[in-house]
């Protein structure tokens, strides 16, 4: 895979993977269970997208929605599509939650709420991230 998609860390994080897409963990947890939306091939914008690429992206959002509302209890969703730094056209899929969960043993705050997240810093540790790969991992819809 191209050297473009080594921050996103696809072989340990992916949870699932479309014909166009993949959904990997988001390495910095801005809420419980935030994930990045992946396009499997490098295109710098979102309008170079080919029609199945496009067409596939609501059937991935879908997926996830459903998944981290069964998982995490997620009340609503924001996406992010930055784009700044990373040549390939992917976006940050961020639950979102009106009160404290409890996951892994953590207590997970949306500090945020009800406005929009932003993807700031946030240390999130390698148990953590093994823990939400194996419960996206294991989701049965």
């Amino acid at each position: 895979m191209d050297p473009s998609f080594d921050k996103f860390q696809p072989e340990r994080l992916t949870v699932k993977e479309f014909d166009h897409w993949l959904v990997t963990v988001r390495t910095k947890q801005v809420t419980l269970g935030a994930v990045v939306l992946l396009l499997k091939r490098i295109e710098p914008s979102l309008s170079g997208l080919s029609p199945s690429e496009a067409s596939e992206l609501p059937q991935v959002a879908k997926w996830f929605e459903d998944s981290a509302s069964r998982l995490f209890g997620a009340e609503k969703f924001n996406y992010i599509a930055a784009m700044m730094k990373d040549p390939v056209v992917h976006f940050h899929a961020l639950p979102r939650y009106s009160q404290e969960k409890t996951f892994g043993g953590k207590s997970w705050t949306d500090k945020f709420w009800p406005k929009v997240a932003t993807l700031e810093d946030v240390a999130t540790t390698d148990e953590e991230l093994d823990a939400l790969v194996d419960a996206y991992r294991e989701e049965k819809p």
